[in-house]
């Protein structure tokens, strides 16, 4: 619970029967809970609902103080969280996934994105349309996603070795240059970054491709749940409410993003069109549930993808990784 600053027991008795009756009766509502999120990457457009949230006002009307804690290269955002730093966070479901196969004690309540933009992207004037057609190729990969990608090639008839992999980074313009034949990235952020650069791309979605996975999956350590439960729900109705006027007012979000709440840099144009890309994978026909929803289906089709190619080893299942109960009760009104 958060501590009113600079006013001592004493000081308070002091100032008398009458200060105390002269105070609004909001006065004596419950002081707001604060809540740590852990992001996992820099403060930009990917959170631009949670901070429209804090902006208009939303969590503070459920009696939620958010602390949005930044990301970034190097931080390992699920052991921050496991180490009790903050009480929830966001990972792509693959980690979280492999976190929990290695007895970290978090659970799974939602998810911003309902489908994931993570995409093989290549110049449309030379498109990958398939798998297959990956093969003599050269794609810029995650070294992570590579067990995952061999997978996918043999069940398309393709040898592994006929692809060459290199490391990929963030800035998409290995692509631009002509040095990749493919990137993978997501189409609402470095597909975008290359749209913007002028760049005609075709994206092959990894979810249509056969690979089903999550982003912007909102996750929290077990005992924060089991002893806030309430606190929880009031934050994902927030949440629900943030992302929803988030999508409904892009420009004014782009602003807020760019000019208050995101990290130094960011270009307005950019973080615009993101947002407005990303409109379809969070609030599109996969969200029939609602907003910020969790599908265990999704996380099980997963497990037993990444438990096929080795990723993971224990017999964990999505019933034991999800708690949809916290979400459910976040849509109910009365």
């Amino acid at each position: 619970m958060k501590l009113i600053p600079n006013t001592s027991r004493r000081q308070f008795l002091k100032s008398g029967a009458a200060a105390i009756a002269s105070l609004p009766f909001a006065a004596f509502a419950q002081v707001p809970t604060t809540v740590g999120f852990q992001l996992s990457w820099i403060k930009s457009m990917q959170y631009g609902g949670f901070f429209a949230g804090i902006e208009n006002g939303f969590y503070k009307e459920q009696g939620i103080e958010p602390v949005f804690n930044s990301g970034g290269p190097g931080i390992d955002t699920v052991a921050n969280v496991a180490a009790g730093k903050s009480a929830m966070g966001d990972r792509p479901s693959a980690a979280l996934i492999v976190a929990r196969d290695r007895g970290i004690p978090v659970k799974i309540i939602g998810s911003v994105f309902q489908k994931s933009p993570g995409s093989i992207m290549s110049p449309a004037a030379k498109p990958i349309r398939s798998i297959k057609e990956l093969a003599g190729k050269t794609l810029a990969l995650p070294a992570s996603a590579r067990p995952l990608l061999n997978q996918m090639l043999k069940e398309a008839g393709v040898d592994a070795k006929t692809v060459n992999v290199v490391p990929v980074g963030t800035d998409p313009g290995i692509l631009a240059s002509g040095q990749v034949d493919a990137y993978y990235g997501y189409s609402t952020n470095q597909g975008m970054m290359l749209r913007l650069r002028g760049v005609n791309l075709h994206v092959l979605n990894m979810t249509d491709a056969g690979a089903p996975n999550l982003v912007g999956v909102l996750y929290a350590r077990e005992d924060f749940l089991r002893d806030n439960r309430d606190a929880t729900v009031r934050w994902l109705r927030a949440s629900i409410r943030s992302w929803d006027w988030a999508l409904s007012n892009p420009e004014k979000t782009a602003d807020l993003l760019v000019n208050k709440y995101g990290g130094p840099g960011l270009d307005r144009a950019q973080q615009l069109a993101e947002l407005k890309e990303s409109t379809e994978f969070i609030r599109g026909p996969a969200a029939k549930n609602g907003l910020l929803w969790i599908d265990p289906a999704i996380i099980q089709a997963e497990i037993e993808q990444m438990r096929s190619v080795g990723l993971i080893k224990s017999g964990l299942t999505a019933a034991e990784l999800c708690d949809q109960q916290y979400i459910v009760a976040a849509h109910k009104r009365g």
